[in-house]
């Protein structure tokens, strides 16, 4: 292992197993993100955790999974305040885990509106940032924070996430094609609409409003780059089988 072991406890050294061996596990249609995210928390001893999806042809993040986070601060970053975030689209040139304060000093970022709308509220302040490119251009991003209070991540964190990113990497590349990129939810109601379910069907299956699956449904078409209902139903039933 590329980490020093002699800085994890038992625990962790078992919880970091059990990591690997689901990453290299988990089915097509599971965000592996979403299977592993709190545990990698507990790994890299973080307060917070967050990922996000790049996409490079719209120039936006979406799709995001995340733990102890304040769900409408991380709704509002994807709304808003990601174009206004001058963090990310410095670090997300660095290869390899790297340090915020490394690249950014937290006396400048702390100036910064970003900082007092998104950063301070949930209290990061030593981050932890990792950019994983995926073979259909989209980039898969890991980021931990810890707060003021705690020590600043260090060398054993930094070599722990590569360890674990190139586990990641590998899973979401096998995911990437799939259906991995979308929601539980997204997956939930792109498998009734494989079993030929409309919309109004779908609605009364998962009890959920109609224009609340529409939305569902039109992410889906934009997430997999499908025209129509026949389309994503192919493509689901394709991923599902394959």
């Amino acid at each position: 292992m590329a980490f020093h072991i002699r800085d994890m406890t038992g625990e962790e050294i078992a919880v970091f197993a059990d990591v690997i061996h689901d990453l290299a596990r988990i089915p097509q249609d599971v965000d592996p993100r979403e299977a592993t995210s709190e545990r990698i928390l507990r790994l890299l001893r973080g307060d917070t955790l967050a990922s996000y999806v790049w996409e490079p042809a719209k120039g936006r993040y979406y799709n995001p999974v995340s733990v102890n986070h304040d769900e409408s601060n991380v709704a509002q970053y994807v709304a808003s305040l990601q174009f206004s975030d001058p963090l990310t689209h410095r670090m997300r040139r660095l290869q390899g885990a790297q340090i915020v304060e490394s690249s950014f000093p937290m006396n400048e970022l702390e100036k910064t509106e970003f900082y007092t709308d998104f950063l301070q509220p949930d209290g990061m302040y030593h981050g932890l940032n990792i950019f994983l490119p995926s073979k259909s251009g989209k980039v898969f991003d890991l980021r931990v924070w810890r707060n003021r209070h705690h020590e600043p991540f260090c060398q054993r964190e930094i070599d722990l996430l590569d360890t674990l990113a190139a586990h990641i990497g590998r899973s979401l590349q096998a995911g990437d094609e799939g259906l991995a990129i979308l929601t539980p939810r997204e997956r939930e109601i792109g498998r009734l609409i494989a079993r030929g379910c409309t919309d109004k069907e779908i609605s009364d299956i998962l009890g959920i409003g109609f224009s609340t699956v529409r939305t569902h449904v039109n992410r889906c078409f934009e997430k997999l780059d499908c025209s129509n209902r026949a389309e994503l139903s192919a493509r689901f039933s394709a991923t599902l089988l394959g």
